[in-house]
């Protein structure tokens, strides 16, 4: 994550930077707190294709904003900067590779659109276009960016009062599939209900793959099951699937959702106090002691335990 302080105008990297704050990295520093993502709702329901590297770059800079109400207010205009080494702890890649998905990410991220429902009790069939960002600053040479959110995009990541999802990163960071996170945050949405059925036309469409997978075994096979999978081993969620049919048609997909509880740190164990035996108190007894003596020292070590 980053944070902005007054200071000179080079970054870390000695970049030069036309502004007046100096930019420091906290995602690579000792982490102290989880570090968190918080979407609308409706922006977790969206429709929209990216890459690993283009969503990862986003759960990033997403991280990054208090979604709070009352908040410092965020505009179009305010930068949201990250560097590689940033991104090599926070998603457990080499170094060498952060460097690589941040130049993969860039690449066509300020021309990806999301589709964000925005139907009313008089439109039913409404919906958002925009693309995500309106602008990246790019320095190849030392590994970092300044992205800027497009303004339609802003209000589902800012002053959510109500209606949101959040979840800490590192439960999504080690996947490697989008088509897992996506699966995610929408099942984690309706982690307190336990349940959540989604028909297969809605899972395509959020996907943005309704021309893929014409049959449903084909997409369970490719997309779901494997997503299902890495959501098990890497998230706080265990997670089981069923499926609704009409007919021999499979129509609709149903999601058991269940928190995992959290390990707890094994406590050391404190050894059992011996049984004050006679024979055990001539064992250990002082050369010279007597036996009620002994005894009675005992008593007093193992009070003190």
């Amino acid at each position: 994550m980053i944070v902005q302080i007054p200071g000179d105008d080079r970054t870390d990297s000695g970049y030069i930077r036309k502004t007046s704050v100096r930019i420091i990295r906290i995602f690579a520093m000792p982490q102290l707190k989880p570090i968190y993502v918080t979407k609308s709702n409706s922006l977790v329901e969206a429709c929209y294709s990216l890459t690993l590297a283009e969503l990862r770059i986003l759960l990033a800079t997403i991280a990054q904003i208090d979604s709070r109400p009352g908040a410092p207010p965020i505009t179009a205009d305010t930068p949201f900067s990250l560097h590689a080494n940033d991104l090599a702890p926070l998603f457990q890649v080499e170094t060498k590779q952060a460097y690589e998905l941040l130049r993969d990410g860039v690449a066509r991220l300020s021309e990806r659109w999301v589709h964000i429902d925005a139907r009313s009790s008089e439109y039913k069939k409404s919906y958002i276009k925009t693309r995500w960002v309106s602008a990246i600053l790019y320095v190849d040479e030392a590994g970092y960016l300044d992205l800027y959110f497009s303004p339609k995009v802003l209000p589902f990541l800012t002053s959510l009062a109500r209606e949101f999802t959040r979840y800490q990163i590192k439960h999504v960071a080690p996947m490697s599939s989008v088509y897992a996170i996506r699966l995610y945050e929408l099942l984690k949405q309706w982690v307190t209900i336990g349940e959540r059925q989604l028909d297969i036309a809605e899972i395509k469409a959020m996907l943005m793959i309704e021309d893929a997978y014409p049959s449903v075994f084909e997409l369970k096979r490719r997309v779901i099951t494997p997503a299902v999978q890495q959501i098990n081993k890497h998230s706080d969620l265990k997670v089981t699937l069923d499926q609704r049919k009409r007919g021999r048609a499979i129509t609709a997909l149903i999601f058991k959702i269940e928190s995992k509880r959290e390990s707890q740190p094994e406590r050391e164990k404190t050894p059992a106090k011996p049984r004050l035996t006679r024979k055990y108190i001539e064992q250990h007894a002082y050369p010279g002691e007597s036996w009620e003596d002994a005894e009675a020292r005992l008593k007093r070590e193992q009070g003190a335990r």
